[in-house]
């Protein structure tokens, strides 16, 4: 009887031992730190790459012990031969001049996006004008995408514009 009475008791305290005991997410990297400053945080691992990641109605999982978002912008630029295109100043503060000179007749669509891809301006021109300004007095300082194609999409430039 004291032996199941013992055997009993070891018993449950070997299951409450097993159940008392916690996996907690650890990654083994070279490098890594978390930082906290007026209510956002930064961490991050040196060397840890991003599996997967599944969406299902609003529900995100990523595998991996940071869990990132990414948003890719793809920037393409496409030249044609006898087209040249000049933007200056840059660093800007008031306006942009972009000037090109051409042998073709042609329609220019000139805008300026933001870092985050949304448009703050458009305008229209016609390459037999060669010279245009964009103006930026209004804008904060920051870095602006200037956007230049002809009507046909044969050529596009696209020029990283510091606004100071």
């Amino acid at each position: 009887m004291k032996r199941i009475a013992l055997t009993l008791i070891a018993g449950l305290f070997v299951v409450n031992f097993i159940s008392a005991q916690q996996i907690t997410p650890q990654v083994i990297a070279s490098a890594g730190g978390y930082t906290q400053n007026g209510g956002y945080s930064v961490s991050w691992t040196l060397g840890e790459p991003v599996i997967a990641t599944a969406t299902n109605s609003g529900t995100t999982l990523t595998q991996g012990f940071q869990q990132p978002t990414y948003d890719v912008v793809a920037i393409t630029t496409q030249t044609i031969q006898g087209f040249e295109i000049n933007v200056y100043p840059n660093p800007a503060t008031d306006f942009v001049v972009i000037d090109w000179t051409t042998d073709k007749e042609n329609t220019l669509y000139i805008s300026l996006f933001d870092l985050a891809g949304k448009k703050i301006s458009e305008q229209t021109c016609e390459s037999s004008q060669d010279k245009v300004s964009v103006n930026m007095s209004q804008l904060a300082s920051a870095h602006y995408l200037l956007e230049v194609k002809d009507k046909n999409n044969q050529f596009t430039k696209i020029y990283r514009i510091a606004k100071q």
